[in-house]
């Protein structure tokens, strides 16, 4: 009796024994399920938070690639203007340069006309004048077709003609000679330093007449 007492109490020991162990490894099991359970919440949480990244760097690479577009559309309307004022930069200088050619030939056609009439009034009512040679060395100066009387005129010598010098008394022969007042029809007499009557040419200028060159036949 004693020994199934004692064997009973060994039993119930053991029992005991499993049964803390039991108990222990229902505990380690129940903190291992809470500390799983928190990492499933830890991890939903993680995923959650990088579903919401993903979602916001959908985003911003939708929008990072609307903008690209419209910096391409701007880029695009910008090298288009920057044509367009190219091309009108080039047809306003070549209207710029026409204007000026169409000014500087009206500018040339305008100094010809006043010169032309300038000219022309100059020769209205030009005096006429001959001169014939005379004596060895002198000529005869003859003035008519003009107004009644020219107040002062010049006899001048003619570059490459040969004569030397002009004088109408007794003074040294010069290049040039005064010589008035003189009437129409009347002539004077003056002597010119040259050996070749044929090269005998004189320019006569009377004001405000253009000066005109007379050769002595």
């Amino acid at each position: 009796m004693i020994a199934l007492a004692v064997i009973a109490a060994v039993v119930a020991m053991c029992a005991v024994a499993v049964s803390l162990w039991q108990a222990r490894e229902a505990k380690h099991a129940q903190e291992a399920a809470k500390q799983s359970q928190e990492a499933t919440v830890r991890a939903q949480e993680e995923a959650q938070a990088a579903r919401k990244a993903v979602e916001q760097a959908t985003a911003s690479a939708f929008q990072a690639k609307n903008s690209l577009e419209e910096a391409k559309k701007a880029v695009a309307k910008a090298e288009e203007a920057a044509q367009q004022s190219s091309e009108a930069a080039t047809a306003a200088r070549m209207l710029a340069d026409e204007a000026q050619l169409i000014a500087q030939q009206a500018a040339a056609q305008v100094s010809e006309l006043v010169g032309a009439l300038a000219a022309q009034s100059n020769r209205v009512g030009m005096p006429t004048f001959a001169i014939t040679p005379g004596a060895p060395d002198e000529f005869r100066l003859s003035y008519f077709g003009g107004p009644a009387v020219i107040e002062q005129l010049t006899v001048s010598v003619v570059p490459g003609s040969r004569v030397l010098g002009l004088s109408q008394y007794d003074e040294p022969p010069a290049e040039h000679l005064e010589v008035g007042p003189l009437y129409n029809g009347d002539a004077i007499t003056f002597r010119a330093a040259t050996g070749q009557r044929a090269s005998a040419v004189f320019q006569v200028k009377a004001e405000p007449w253009e000066p005109i060159v007379v050769r002595a036949e």
